[in-house]
Formats: structure tokens, C-alpha cells, sequence
């Protein structure tokens, strides 16, 4: 457990942007998290839990109360079954089930961030997402540890109980994985890179796909007919329209907001060079949802996750 007092959130998320916690403390165990939480509580703190600030966008006042970073890192096999702690580095556990000739996760290599944050938010890359595999969760309700099962996570398209229930900390999940020829799954994942690294070159203060794909399912019938006129059909895949799709479509490339700007090479990213502040990122991304809802009716939504003070 390690605890830092005033800890700049700019050098933990991705963008680079974020103001002060004013208490940054990382946990390995349930014991600890325990311990973290009984604090928070005694000092009527409010608690943000985090995995690696892939995805977060702090407020540049800071937080006002204890970020908690996740670093659950257990990794245990049985047979096809994997055991894998929150914490984990998603590509760094994609790298070891390939290793172990387990195929299911090797798709989803450059997807920013944890196992935690990718079951928190159910991601998914070139038809493949983290519950596919699934068995279980397990999980701290604030008073016990729990387990669902992966129809108990109500998983959906970005979507998973857990964000109904922001308190609820995910711990560990249980996968079944298929047995693979380990270089057949190393050379897709290694594809998959290099393909992610032309739209995210390394070093980019980005978080990845900054709006979530639009799933056609999830459109009200005069929404999906109005979209669909407007936009070629091979532009459909997997059933959902790439959200940098439709921003190409309103010119975003290229546009900016204070230090903060869309990439001219890929309308969903959003990127900071230098400087940067979550006052731009909020007014850039309120410009672009409404030149889309405007073009095409519908509103996008942000795949990132705000910390506000």
C-alpha cells in the first residue's frame, strides 16, 4: 500500500491532465482495501476507484476526496480456467495467455488500461469482448466479498452492472479459455499492434477511441433509419457504426479546443499535446456531440470516464 498526499492526477492519466488528489493510495488485497475504505468513511471522504488512468478525465481542480488505484495482481491457472486480478495490465495478461496457448482475449491486445477496467465497461476489439470467455466475477460490495456470474453482470454494449454500481470494486474473474497454438495467437495480437499503433502512436497523451461505437440495436427505429441514410452500409460492422465515422463526417479532424485536439489523422481521438486542460476536453466534446446530434440525430457517447472535484 502506498499512499501519496496532493498527488497531481496529471501524472497518472493517460492525457496528462487532471488537477490534485488530495489523498492517492493503491491497494494489492481485500485487507487493504478494507483498511482504505474504513478511512475514507471515518473522515467522510468521497473515493473514486481507478485502474491505470487510461480512460479518466479528473477534474483540473483535482479530487477532493482519496482516489484508490487498483492493484489486485493475482494470475493462476487450472487447465483452461485463468484466474486474473483487476490490477493486471490487460496486453501484459494477453501476452501471458498467449504464451500459455489460451486463445479468447487476443483480439482485444492495445486496449488501454486493466482486466478491472475492461470488465467495468465491457470492451471489445475486432468482434471480441472480455465477458465472451467469462465465468465470474468476484467483487467487494463495501461490506463482503461477492460473486456474479457473467449473466449476473448484465454485460451490454460498453455496459456492465458495475457502473450502476460504482461502489461495488471488482477483484478477480475466473475465464475459460480455448487452447490455441501460442504463435497463432501471438502473430494476431502482434497484427492487431501494429494496426493500433498507426491510430495511436505510442507516447500519444490519448486515451484510445475517445466516443463509443454506435450499436444499431440500441437506436430507437427513426434514429437507426435516419443514420443509415446517411452513411454507406459497409460503414456497419459487427452491427455498430464507428463513432469516427460520423465525426469524420462533421470535419472533426483537426479541430481544437484551447491545447486540446482532434487528431487530423483519426476523428476519434481526442489527444492532448501539451498543455492541456479538462475544461478543453469537456468544451471540445460538447462541440463534437452536437455537430453529430445535429447531422445525424443521434447522440454519442463518451467512452471515458469523468473525475469530478
Amino acid at each position: 500500500m502506498t499512499i501519496r498526499d496532493n498527488y497531481p492526477l496529471k501524472n497518472f492519466t493517460t492525457m496528462a491532465i487532471g488537477g490534485p488528489a488530495r489523498i492517492f493510495i493503491d491497494f494489492e488485497s481485500v485487507a487493504e482495501l478494507k483498511e482504505i475504505l474504513r478511512f475514507a468513511d471515518e473522515y467522510r471522504l468521497p473515493r473514486a476507484i481507478v485502474g491505470e488512468g487510461s480512460n479518466l478525465i479528473p477534474s483540473d481542480e483535482g479530487f477532493s476526496g482519496v482516489v484508490i488505484a487498483n492493484r489486485v495482481r493475482l494470475f493462476r491457472r487450472k487447465g483452461p480456467i485463468v484466474s486474473i486480478g483487476a490490477g493486471n495490465n490487460l496486453l501484459e495478461t494477453i501476452k501471458k495467455t498467449n504464451r500459455l496457448g489460451l486463445a479468447g482475449l487476443e483480439k482485444m491486445a492495445g486496449i488501454p488500461g486493466t482486466v478491472g477496467g475492461a470488465l467495468y465497461g465491457c470492451a471489445g476489439a475486432y468482434g471480441q469482448e472480455i465477458k465472451d470467455h467469462l465465468r465470474k466475477v468476484r467483487f467487494f460490495d463495501g461490506e463482503r466479498v461477492r460473486v456474479l456470474s457473467r449473466a449476473e453482470c448484465r454485460f451490454g454494449y460498453r455496459k456492465s452492472i458495475f457502473k450502476t454500481h460504482k461502489d461495488w470494486v471488482i477483484l478477480d474473474a475466473d475465464f475459460r479459455l480455448d487452447p490455441n497454438d501460442p504463435g497463432v495467437l501471438d502473430a494476431i495480437s502482434s497484427d492487431i499492434l501494429r494496426k493500433r499503433a498507426i491510430k495511436y502512436p505510442p507516447g500519444l497523451r490519448c486515451p484510445g477511441s475517445f466516443f463509443r461505437n454506435i450499436k444499431l440495436d440500441d437506436l430507437k427505429p427513426k434514429e437507426r433509419t435516419r443514420l443509415l441514410r446517411q452513411i454507406p452500409q459497409d460503414q456497419v460492422t459487427y452491427g455498430k457504426v464507428a463513432a469516427g465515422v460520423l465525426l469524420e463526417r462533421v470535419r472533426a479532424k483537426g479541430m481544437r479546443e484551447g491545447s486540446i485536439a482532434v487528431a487530423k489523422h483519426h476523428a476519434n481521438l481526442i489527444y492532448n499535446p501539451g498543455g492541456g486542460s479538462a475544461s478543453d476536453v469537456l468544451l471540445l466534446a460538447q462541440r463534437l456531440k452536437k455537430l453529430v446530434k445535429n447531422k445525424f440525430g443521434i447522440t454519442i457517447q463518451e467512452e471515458v470516464q469523468y473525475l469530478e472535484f
